[in-house]
C-alpha cells in the first residue's frame, strides 16, 4: 500500500473470517480511518454459510458491536466517529426510526449521517448495512443547535480541515412549515443552497468542496439528467469529484435528490484531468477527479471509455468493473499516483449484474493484491445509462 496507508484488521473478528474478503475492515491514512460496509452476518456453522438473524434493531445492535472491535484495533473509539452511511434495504424501512436508540448507545458526541434505502442488500436476509469514518482529532457539531433532541446527527461535523456533510434534500419554507418542491431542478437548487449554509457555518465555501454525491430518486429520473447545471452554478468553473446513483427511494417521500460531501478548508482545489475525457466530462458538468489538503476523490467510475464515450464489457459484470478500475487508475496516474493509495471504495452493482457480481472478487485480487482498502457494497436501483451494471466511487489518500 501506499506509504501513508495502513490495514486495520483486528486480531480477533469472531463473526467472520475476514480473510476471505477482497476488502480490509478499515484503512487509516494521515489520521483518516475508514471502516467498510458492515452487516449483520455471521458464519452459521449449522448453516454451513454467513447469515443475518433477528430484526432490524438487532442487527443494527451487532453492526456497532463490529464497528466498536474495528474501532479499537484502530486506536480509536465511538468518540472519534465523524461519519456513518446506513444502507436500508426497503422492507426495513418502515422500522427505521427504531435504529436511532442504538445510535445514542453507542455514538459519542456529533455525528454527520445519511441514510438511503438502496435496491437491496447484497447479503442475503441483511436489513441494513453500515460504513463509518472516524479521525484521530477532535471533532464539532456544524449547524446545529441541539434543539431537536430526537436526530441523531449534525448536518456536519468538522474535525481538522475536513468537513463531512450529513445527507441534505432540498426544501424551503412555506408558511412555517417545510415544502419540498416537486421539480428536481428547484429541489437540487435548494440542496445546494442548504450546502453552502452548512459550509458558512463551518468557515468553508463551496469551492472546499472535494467530492459531492447525489442519490437520485427514481421519481426523479426522467428530469434529473437536465438539473445537473445546478452543480455548476453552485460549485463554479473549478468543479469537485461527483458521482450519481439511482437508489430504491430516498428516506423523505417527498426528496427527489439528497446531497452528500465532503470539503477540505484551506489551500485550492485541484481539478484532475485528463485531456483525451474533457468533451465527455464537459457535458456531464463533472470532472474525473479532485485533489485538495490531504484527500483525493475520483468522480463515480463505470464501464466507460470516456475518450470515445463508448460502454466496454457488454453485460458482463466483471468486464465492466474492469474498465471503471481502469478508469480509476487513469485518474490516480493523472494525479501522480496509483492504486496502492486508495484507501476506500464504494461498489454499486444494478439488479441484472448482481448473479456476476461475485467474479469482481478476482478483479480487486488481480488489482490490489493483498493490500486492499477498506470497501462496501450495495446494489443500485440502476444507472444512467440502462447497459451499465457497476460504478465504483474511489478516495485516496496519499
Amino acid at each position: 500500500m501506499g506509504r501513508n496507508v495502513v490495514q486495520v484488521d483486528p486480531e480477533k473478528f469472531p463473526w467472520l473470517d475476514i480473510r476471505r474478503y477482497t476488502f480490509s475492515m478499515a484503512v487509516e491514512a494521515r489520521g483518516v480511518v475508514y471502516i467498510s460496509g458492515q452487516t449483520a452476518g455471521e458464519y452459521d456453522a449449522d448453516a454451513g454459510r454467513v447469515v443475518c438473524k433477528g430484526g432490524l434493531v438487532e442487527q443494527t445492535r451487532l453492526i456497532y458491536e463490529k464497528l466498536g472491535v474495528i474501532l479499537e484495533a484502530a486506536g480509536l473509539g465511538f468518540q472519534n466517529v465523524v461519519k456513518t452511511v446506513d444502507y436500508l434495504d426497503p422492507v426495513a424501512l418502515p422500522h427505521y426510526r427504531q435504529t436511532a436508540a442504538v445510535r445514542r448507545e453507542y455514538l459519542r458526541g456529533p455525528v454527520a449521517s445519511t441514510g438511503v434505502c438502496v435496491q437491496r442488500l447484497l447479503r442475503r436476509e441483511a436489513l441494513i448495512e453500515i460504513s463509518a469514518v472516524a479521525m484521530t482529532g477532535d471533532k464539532q457539531a456544524v449547524g446545529s443547535d441541539n434543539s431537536d433532541q430526537s436526530l441523531t446527527f449534525a448536518p456536519a461535523v468538522g474535525s481538522g480541515d475536513i468537513v463531512w456533510l450529513s445527507g441534505l434534500v432540498g426544501h424551503e419554507d412555506v408558511d412555517g412549515q417545510s415544502h419540498y418542491p416537486q421539480d428536481t431542478r428547484r429541489q437540487l437548487e435548494l440542496g445546494y443552497q442548504t450546502v453552502g449554509s452548512v459550509l458558512e457555518a463551518a468557515g468553508a465555501r463551496p469551492s472546499d468542496i472535494v467530492s459531492s454525491l447525489e442519490y437520485v430518486d427514481p421519481q426523479a429520473f426522467l428530469g434529473y439528467p437536465g438539473a445537473t447545471r445546478v452543480r455548476r452554478e453552485f460549485l463554479g468553473e473549478v468543479l469537485p469529484a461527483a458521482s450519481e446513483v439511482v437508489v430504491n427511494r430516498l428516506l423523505r417521500p417527498e426528496g427527489h435528490v439528497e446531497l452528500e460531501a465532503v470539503a477540505v478548508k484551506g489551500g485550492e482545489r485541484q481539478q484532475i484531468v485528463l485531456p483525451e475525457w474533457q468533451a465527455q466530462y464537459e457535458r456531464a458538468n463533472a470532472v474525473p477527479g479532485t485533489k485538495k489538503g490531504r484527500m483525493l476523490h475520483i468522480s463515480g467510475q463505470s464501464a466507460v471509455d470516456h475518450a470515445t464515450g463508448e460502454s466496454v464489457g457488454g453485460f458482463d459484470v466483471a468486464a465492466q468493473a474492469e474498465q471503471a478500475y481502469r478508469n480509476v487508475s487513469q485518474v490516480l496516474a493523472a494525479a501522480g499516483h496509483t492504486l496502492d493509495d486508495v484507501v476506500n471504495t464504494i461498489e454499486w452493482v444494478a439488479p441484472n449484474g448482481l448473479m456476476g457480481y461475485r467474479e469482481v472478487q478476482e478483479v480487486r485480487r488481480k488489482l490490489f493484491g493483498r493490500d486492499f482498502p477498506s470497501a462496501t457494497g450495495v446494489m443500485a436501483h440502476r444507472f444512467l445509462r440502462p447497459e451499465l451494471l457497476f460504478q465504483v466511487m474511489a478516495v485516496a489518500i496519499p
